[in-house]
């Protein structure tokens, strides 16, 4: 697949899937599909329609740029790590916003600082640094005095990443 990345053994992340694409999901034996992309981005619903029809289980978590919600993310935690959903596809228009928030999630349970998560990104080829709102989800959330939560979803989710 052309613009994907597998982030772990669960979880490959990219663009948006073309058929093609969805057919060597299927082949591989992926079950799920992740959509973050917000409404304005998802042009007439043709990937949910044809991965449903390929018997993908599709969730759709709309995350607009210029307003990221705490809920949302949590949302998307909840589905990367729901027992029996791997292996999964999570993508955007430019495949960031998963593997930011991906990294994110990484970077809090390990309490490593906010820039390893940007230069775990440019590891996988995508520069976080010119994705203003991104970066300023990021370093809100990271400084945020209400993540207590988020690390206690995080705990229940993946136990393994805070086993250090």
């Amino acid at each position: 697949m052309k613009n994907a990345r597998k982030f772990d053994e669960r979880v490959t992340i990219g663009v948006v899937p073309d058929n093609e694409d969805l057919a060597q999901l299927k082949a591989l034996g992926y079950k799920t599909l992740i959509d973050v992309r917000d409404k304005e981005e998802k042009f007439g619903g043709y990937v949910e329609k044809k991965s449903l029809s390929l018997g993908f289980t599709y969730l759709s978590i709309p995350i607009r740029r210029e307003e990221i919600k705490i809920e949302d993310v949590t949302r998307f935690y909840e589905a990367v790590y729901e027992k029996g959903s791997a292996p999964l596809y999570c993508f955007s228009r430019f495949g960031k916003k998963p593997l930011a928030f991906l990294l994110l999630f990484e970077a809090v349970a390990k309490g490593d600082p906010l820039y390893v998560v940007y230069r775990k990104a440019t590891a996988f080829a995508l520069d976080l640094q010119g994705d203003l709102a991104l970066q300023a989800f990021l370093v809100n959330f990271y400084n945020a005095g209400t993540i207590e939560p988020i690390v206690q979803t995080m705990r229940k989710l993946r136990p393994d990443l805070f086993s250090h």
